[in-house]
């Protein structure tokens, strides 16, 4: 796909902060946690929709752990990890970073280092990583196959078993996202859930039945979830490195952060 080619046609749609919100609470994504030990990865992190409200908590976290008087970006450089294909997404959101890290007080060296360091321009698909990670979180682009260039398609085939019949691109976001979290962590993503029912959601199923559990599922359809209309069949799915347990199902909650907290005790809260 072009680097320079418009959120459109991209498969980019953006999520609403409430729902951002809600997905990095499902995961444990919290302030009241030490995430400077923890590593989070955003795939496909366009404006930062996700990106800007995890590095708010990881810094949030980072002072109340008493961090301060240790160099920042020695601390923190490999909390984040945040990928973006499109070339304009990825410098606007480079210059949010920064811009996110001086509101917190941090020195604009170490913030350009630290945007430096989390932040990487390329397919995340294609790009190539050198650890796990604690937390997964996004919103995977939703891109037919007809729109992928031929070749493009042929090297995805080669690499994800799950890009199987019809399937559209963010079925292997899944697949690589979920192949680099760590044991014990957590996926939160927004997207359509049509692997979970259709023919060409059969690899991805059987690929998460082996080694994952299906924490959490919320229905999606006919919410306010986006900044856009979207007719896809939406919805959240956590998921984790873990051994297999109960699924937490909610359906089409109203998006307001009070209903939307007390769905996260809900379905958080232990069995």
């Amino acid at each position: 796909m072009a680097s320079h080619a418009d959120a459109e046609s991209r498969g980019a749609v953006y999520t609403r902060a409430e729902v951002v919100d809600f997905i990095l609470d499902l995961v444990g994504y919290t302030a009241d946690k030490p995430l400077a030990r923890t590593s989070l990865l955003e795939p496909s992190c366009g404006e930062g929709d996700f990106l800007l409200p995890a590095i708010d908590r990881l810094l949030k976290s980072w002072r109340r752990n008493g961090a301060e008087s240790v160099s920042v970006v020695e601390t923190l450089r490999g909390a984040v990890c945040a990928v973006e294909l499109n070339k304009e997404a990825f410098a606007s959101t480079r210059g949010k970073v920064v811009q996110a890290l001086r509101a917190h007080g941090i020195g604009e060296r170490d913030a350009e280092a630290l945007a430096a360091a989390w932040l990487r321009q390329g397919d995340f698909l294609l790009e190539a990583f050198s650890r796990k990670f604690d937390y997964v979180v996004g919103n995977p682009p939703y891109l037919r196959q007809e729109a992928i260039p031929e070749v493009l398609l042929s090297e995805y085939r080669r690499r994800y078993a799950t890009l199987y019949d019809r399937a559209d691109l963010y079925v292997p976001f899944i697949e690589r996202s979920l192949s680099l979290l760590a044991d014990g962590g957590g996926l939160g993503f927004i997207c359509s859930d049509r692997w979970m029912k259709n023919r060409y959601g059969g690899a991805l199923r059987q690929f998460v039945s082996k080694s994952f559990h299906l924490k959490g599922y919320v229905d999606m359809v006919g919410t306010p979830a986006f900044h856009s209309d979207v007719s896809a069949y939406t919805a959240i799915t956590v998921i984790e490195k873990t051994k297999a347990g109960t699924t937490r199902v909610a359906h089409r909650p109203r998006i307001d952060p009070c209903t939307l907290k007390e769905l996260v005790r809900d379905m958080t809260a232990p069995t």
